[in-house]
C-alpha cells in the first residue's frame, strides 16, 4: 500500500500565494467590480487608507510596486505604475476572469520587475460547448441604514442607487480548433451630493 500526504513545508521557493476560484471571485463584495480587491484578503496585504496612489499594499511596499498581469502580460498603467482595473479604467472585469492569484513576497524568478504583490489574472476562454452566464446587482438607498451621525443630528437617510450588470458568452467556432468567447460589463451609479 502506497501513501503519500502534503509537504508540510513548500521547499522549492518562498512564495507566498493566494490563489482564487471563478466561483470565489465572483461572490466576494465587490462594489464596482475593481479586481485589484481581491488582493486585499491576501496575507499581508492592507488596504491603502493613506494618502498616495493605488488602494492596497503588501508588506509594507507603496502601491506603485505592486505588479498586475493579465494572461501573463504586464497590465499596469504606464503613468503611476497602477492596475488598469476599476472605475476609471475598466479594461477588465470580474465576470471575464476565470482565476486570480496574489503573490504577495514573489521573488522567485517568473515574478519580475516589482518588489510588492503580483496579482496575476487568468481570463475565461471558449470551449467545445457553449456557456454564459447573466448577472445583475442593484443596491439603494431602501436597503443600507443612515449613518451615526445622520442619525444624531436628524438628517434623512440619504439617496443613492447603484446598478451592475454583466453577461458572456462563449464556444467553439470549429470543435477543438477555434473558439470565441464575449463578456460584457456595466455600471451605472447614482450618488447625489449636498452643498
Amino acid at each position: 500500500e502506497v501513501t503519500s500526504d502534503a509537504q508540510l513545508l513548500q521547499t522549492d521557493n518562498a512564495d507566498n500565494s493566494t490563489s482564487f476560484s471563478e466561483t470565489q471571485i465572483s461572490q466576494v463584495p465587490n462594489p464596482g467590480n475593481d479586481l485589484s480587491y481581491i488582493a486585499q484578503t491576501a496575507p499581508g496585504v492592507v488596504q491603502n487608507t493613506q494618502g498616495g496612489s493605488g488602494n492596497f499594499s503588501a508588506y509594507g511596499l507603496p502601491a506603485t510596486s505592486n505588479l498586475f498581469t493579465l494572461n501573463g502580460q504586464n497590465e499596469n498603467d504606464p503613468f503611476l505604475n497602477l492596475n488598469n482595473s476599476g472605475a476609471t479604467n475598466l479594461l477588465l472585469g470580474n465576470n471575464d476572469v476565470r482565476e486570480a492569484t496574489v503573490v504577495t513576497n514573489g521573488y522567485s524568478g517568473q515574478y519580475g520587475t516589482l518588489a510588492g504583490a503580483n496579482v496575476n489574472y487568468v481570463t475565461k476562454s471558449g470551449s467545445n460547448s457553449f456557456h454564459g452566464n447573466a448577472l445583475y446587482w442593484w443596491n439603494g438607498s431602501t436597503l443600507n441604514a443612515n449613518s451615526y451621525f445622520n442619525n444624531q443630528s436628524g438628517a434623512p437617510r440619504p439617496f443613492d442607487n447603484a446598478n451592475q450588470w454583466a453577461a458572456s458568452f462563449g464556444g467553439p467556432i470549429k470543435k477543438n480548433k477555434t473558439f470565441f468567447f464575449v463578456d460584457t460589463e456595466g455600471l451605472r451609479f447614482v450618488l447625489p451630493t449636498s452643498t
